[in-house]
C-alpha cells in the first residue's frame, strides 16, 4: 500500500507540473497555435488552478474556442462562472460560442442570463441562446423560450422550437410526464412546421398515457399522411396492448399502411394477435392480406390451415403465393396431424392447395393421405396428389401407384402419374425388386399402359430393365417401339448403346432409325474410356443415314483430344453438308493436341484451311499454325481523315457509322503516307480523339489465289477488298502485329484494299500483310498506293 501511495503522489506531482507548464504557456507571449494546443491538453488535465488563465483567453476570437472548450469539460462551478462572465462582455460569434458551451454544461445558473438574449437583435446569438436553453431545460428555460416563441424572427424560430422540444424530452427523462405532455400539447398546432408537429405528437403519445389510445387511433385513421406514418412507426415500437385494442376497434377505417402497422405491433405479442391477423387476411387491401398470410406462418396455429388453403386457392396471385408459402412453413406440435385432417374436410379448390403443400413440405407420413386422393374423381385433386407424390418420392408408394395404371379416367392426363412413378422408382433402394414390380405390372398390360410404364425403366437402370426396354423396342406396335427407343436413348449408362446401334441398322422406319441413332450418339459420349468412345462414334458415322446424325457424331468427336478422334473427323472435311461441322470438330481436337503433338495439330490445321474458309475457322486454324514464317508488310498506303460524327464519342460507337470513303457520293481527299510497317496515324493526325481514318492501297497479284489478310490495329478495324467487307473487329485495343486473321480471295491483277481504323484516345496505328493459307509469302505479290 505504501508503494501504491508513493506512485500516486508521483503521478499527481507530474500532472501538477504539466498543468503549471501549460498555464505558463497561456500566460506567455507564445503564438496562438501553441496556446490553443495547451488549451486542448488542459481540457484533460486542467483543474480549477487553470481557470484564470483560460478565462483570459475567452474574449479573443482567436483563442476563445479552445479556451471555452477546456472550461466546458471542467465540473467545477468556477468554470461555469468564467463562461457566464465572458458571455456578458462579448458579442457575435464569440458570444454565441460561449453560450453554446453553457448549454452543453446544462448550466441552470445561466438561464436568467440567456433569456433576454433569445429576444435580442443578434439572431446568431439568439439562436445559440435558444439551443442552449433547450439543453439546460427546466421551467425557467421553458418560460423564456415560450415568451418569444410566436414573435421570434424566422431565422431564430427553428432553434426556439427545437429548444422547447428538448425541454420536453428533458422533463420526460426526469420522470415528469405530465409537464412534458403539457409542453408537447403547445407544439402540435398546425401553425408549426410539420417536423415539429410530428416530434411533438410522438412525445405526447409517449408521455400522455391517458389519451394515448385515442391519439393513436385518430392519427392512424386520419388524413394527415405524415402524422399517420409517424404513428405507424411508433405503434410498432411500443406494441402497447391498449393502443392496439383501440386501433383494432377502428380496423375498417384504417388505411392499408395503418393496418399493417397495427398488425405488426400485435404480432410481437404472439398468439394473442391471431384475431388481428385473421382480420388482415380479410382486408380489402392486397398488401395487408399478403402480410396477414405471412404472419399466420409465424403464429403456427393449426386452426388457420383452412383459411390459408382458401387464400391459396382463391386469392390474387401475390396473396396465393404468400398463402402457399405459409402452408409450407407451418410447424409445431400437432401441425402435421391437423394438415392431414383438414385435407378430408376441405372443398376441392382448397383441398388441391393443401395436397400441394404436403408435397412441398416433404411431410413424412403424407404418402397414405396423398395416395387416397391420387385416384380421386376430381381431376385437379387427383393431379395435385400425384404431383405431391412425385415431390415426396417415397419408395413405399411404388406398389399403390402401379395399381393406378389403367384405372384412371380414359381422358386423364397420364403424365402426373408417370412422374410420381418415376420418382418412386428413383427413390427405391432395392432397384432389382422395384424392377420386378414394374415388369410385373407391364406383363399382360395393354399397349397404352405398357407405354406409360416403359419410361420407368431408365429410372431403374438394372440389366432386367434394359432387357425389357430392348425387347419393347422390337415390338410390332411401332409407337410402343419408338417409346422404348426413347427410353433407351435416355439410359443412365452406356450399356444401352450396342442395342441402339443394332436397332438403327436393322430398322426400316426412318423415325425409329433417327431416334436410335440420336440415342446411340448420346450414350457413346458417356463412355468413360476415350478409345471406346471414339470407336462408338466412328460406328455412328458409318451407320448414320442422315446428315444431321453425322453432325451429332462429329460434334461429340470434337470434344475429345485424341489423334484417333482427329483421324475419324478429317475424312469429312470435303463432304458436302458436313464441311463446317467437320472443320469445327477438327480445329477443336487440334487445339487440344497442339501442346502435346504440335506437328499433328499443324497438319490438321492445314487440311482444314484447304477445305474451309469461314472466318472463325480460318482464324482458329491459322492460330494453330503459329505466326506466318515470313511475308512483307504492306508499306505503301494512302490516307484520308480524320472523320467525326457529331455527338458520338468512343471508338466502339464510331465503328458502325459510315463515314468518308464508305459513302458513294462523298468527296474524299487521299494523301500518301510515309512507307512503314506500322502506319502511325497519331503522328499523321496529332492530338486527335473520337475519330476515324481510312487507309487504302492496291494489291497486285500475279494470279488469282486464296490468301490470308493479317491485320493489327489500335483501335478497331474494318477491311474491304474490291468493295466487299472481308473483316470487321469493333474493339478498343493497342496494336499487335497479325492479331486478326481473315480469309480473302485475290483476283489476278490489281485488288483494292481499304482499312477503316477507329480512334478513341491514346495510340492510333495499323499494319497489314497478306500471306498464303499456309502462312508463306505469295510469289510476286506487291502493293502500289499510287496506281
Amino acid at each position: 500500500m505504501l508503494i501504491v501511495g508513493l506512485v500516486m503522489l508521483m503521478v499527481s506531482a507530474a500532472a501538477a507540473d504539466e498543468e503549471d507548464d501549460l498555464i505558463a504557456t497561456l500566460q506567455s507571449a507564445a503564438a496562438v497555435p501553441q496556446k490553443c494546443a495547451a488549451c486542448q491538453r488542459l481540457r484533460i488535465v486542467g483543474t480549477a488552478r487553470a481557470i484564470p488563465a483560460l478565462s483570459a483567453l475567452l474574449g479573443d476570437e482567436r483563442t476563445s474556442h479552445a479556451a471555452r472548450y477546456a472550461l466546458e469539460a471542467m465540473p467545477c462551478d468556477d468554470a461555469g462562472a468564467a463562461l457566464r462572465a465572458a458571455a456578458r462582455t462579448t458579442s457575435g460569434l464569440t458570444q454565441a460560442g460561449l453560450i453554446d458551451s453553457l448549454g452543453w454544461r446544462r448550466d441552470r445558473a445561466a438561464v436568467s442570463q440567456l433569456g433576454p438574449l433569445v429576444a435580442g437583435t443578434d439572431q446568431t446569438v439568439a439562436a445559440a441562446a435558444a439551443t442552449a436553453l433547450g439543453r439546460i431545460g427546466g421551467d425557467a428555460a421553458v418560460a423564456a423560450l415560450s415568451a418569444v416563441r410566436d414573435k421570434s424572427p424566422p431565422a431564430v424560430q427553428p432553434s426556439i422550437l427545437e429548444g422547447l422540444l428538448r425541454c420536453a424530452e428533458g422533463m420526460r427523462a426526469e420522470g415528469d410526464e405530465s409537464a412534458a405532455a403539457t409542453l408537447y400539447r403547445t407544439l402540435v398546432a398546425d401553425q408549426f412546421p410539420v417536423h415539429v408537429r410530428v416530434a411533438a405528437w410522438r412525445g405526447l403519445a409517449q408521455a400522455d398515457a391517458a389519451g394515448r389510445s385515442e391519439r393513436f387511433a385518430s392519427a392512424l385513421s386520419g388524413a394527415d399522411g405524415t402524422l399517420r406514418a409517424a404513428a405507424a412507426q411508433l405503434v410498432r415500437e411500443m406494441s402497447d396492448p391498449q393502443v392496439i385494442e383501440a386501433c383494432v376497434a377502428r380496423w375498417d377505417s384504417l388505411p392499408a399502411e395503418s393496418q399493417l402497422a397495427v398488425m405488426d405491433a400485435h404480432r410481437k405479442r404472439g398468439v394473442e394477435a391471431l384475431p388481428t391477423v385473421r382480420a388482415a387476411t380479410a382486408s380489402p387491401h392486397l398488401p395487408v392480406r399478403v402480410a396477414g398470410c405471412q404472419a399466420l406462418a409465424e403464429l403456427n396455429v393449426p386452426a388457420t390451415i383452412p383459411l390459408l388453403a382458401h387464400a391459396a386457392a382463391q386469392g390474387e396471385p401475390a396473396e396465393r403465393e404468400a398463402a402457399r408459402d405459409a402452408l409450407a412453413r407451418l410447424h409445431g406440435p400437432g401441425m402435421r396431424e391437423a394438415l392431414f385432417g383438414e385435407v378430408e374436410s376441405l372443398e376441392p379448390p382448397a383441398k388441391v392447395e393443401l395436397l400441394r403443400a404436403l408435397g412441398e413440405r416433404g411431410e413424412s407420413g403424407a404418402a397414405s393421405v396423398l395416395l387416397q386422393h391420387a385416384a380421386a374423381e376430381a381431376e385437379p385433386v387427383r393431379v395435385a396428389a400425384l404431383e405431391a407424390l412425385s415431390k415426396l418420392a417415397a419408395e413405399a408408394t411404388l406398389g399403390p401407384l402401379l395399381e393406378l395404371v389403367g384405372k384412371q379416367p380414359p381422358d386423364a392426363d397420364g403424365e402426373p402419374l408417370r412422374r410420381a412413378l418415376f420418382a418412386a422408382c428413383q427413390a427405391s433402394r432395392d432397384k432389382q425388386q422395384a424392377t420386378a414390380r414394374v415388369l410385373g405390372a407391364m406383363s399382360g398390360a395393354a399397349a397404352a399402359e405398357r407405354r406409360q410404364l416403359l419410361t420407368l425403366l431408365n429410372a431403374l437402370g438394372t440389366p432386367e430393365a434394359l432387357n425389357a426396354a430392348q425387347g419393347a423396342a422390337r415390338d410390332e406396335n411401332l409407337e410402343l417401339a419408338k417409346d422404348a427407343v426413347r427410353v433407351l436413348a435416355d439410359w443412365p449408362t452406356a450399356a444401352a448403346a450396342p442395342g441402339l446401334l443394332e436397332l438403327a441398322a436393322r430398322s426400316d422406319d426412318g423415325t425409329l432409325h433417327a431416334l436410335a441413332m440420336r440415342g446411340f450418339v448420346r450414350l457413346a459420349a458417356q463412355e468413360s474410356d476415350p478409345a471406346q468412345r471414339i470407336a462408338r462414334l466412328r460406328q455412328a458415322l458409318t451407320a448414320a443415314r442422315r446428315t444431321e446424325e453425322k453432325r451429332q457424331a462429329l460434334g461429340q468427336l470434337g470434344q475429345l483430344g485424341a489423334p484417333a478422334a482427329l483421324d475419324a473427323v478429317l475424312p469429312y472435311l470435303a463432304e458436302d453438308g458436313l464441311r463446317q461441322e467437320a472443320a469445327t470438330a477438327a480445329v477443336s481436337i487440334a487445339e487440344r493436341l497442339v501442346e502435346s503433338q504440335p506437328e499433328l495439330a499443324v497438319e490438321a490445321a492445314a487440311q482444314v484451311l484447304a477445305h474451309n474458309q469461314s472466318a472463325d475457322i480460318v482464324r482458329r486454324a491459322a492460330a494453330l499454325r503459329g505466326k506466318p514464317k515470313s511475308g512483307p508488310f504492306l508499306r505503301q498506303w494512302l490516307v484520308c481523315g480524320p472523320y467525326r460524327q457529331s455527338g458520338v464519342t468512343g471508338a466502339n460507337n464510331l465503328f458502325p457509322i459510315a463515314l468518308g470513303p464508305e459513302k458513294p457520293d462523298e468527296d474524299v481527299t487521299w494523301r500518301p503516307v510515309p512507307p512503314a510497317d506500322m502506319v502511325d496515324l497519331s503522328g499523321l493526325f496529332p492530338n486527335q480523339t473520337d475519330c476515324v481514318a481510312y487507309l487504302k492501297t492496291w494489291i497486285i497479284a500475279l494470279q488469282a489465289a486464296d490468301a490470308l489478310l493479317l491485320v493489327g490495329s489500335d483501335d478497331g478495324v474494318q477491311a474491304w477488298l474490291n468493295g466487299a467487307v472481308v473483316h470487321a473487329n469493333n474493339t478498343d485495343r493497342p496494336a499487335v502485329i497479325d492479331e486478326d486473321t481473315a480469309p480473302i480471295r485475290l483476283n489476278q491483277g490489281p485488288n483494292l484494299l481499304m482499312l477503316k481504323i477507329t480512334q478513341g484516345a491514346g495510340g492510333w496505328s495499323a499494319c497489314a500483310r497478306i500471306v498464303s493459307p499456309e502462312g508463306e509469302p505469295l510469289p510476286g505479290l506487291r502493293c502500289d498506293a499510287a496506281r
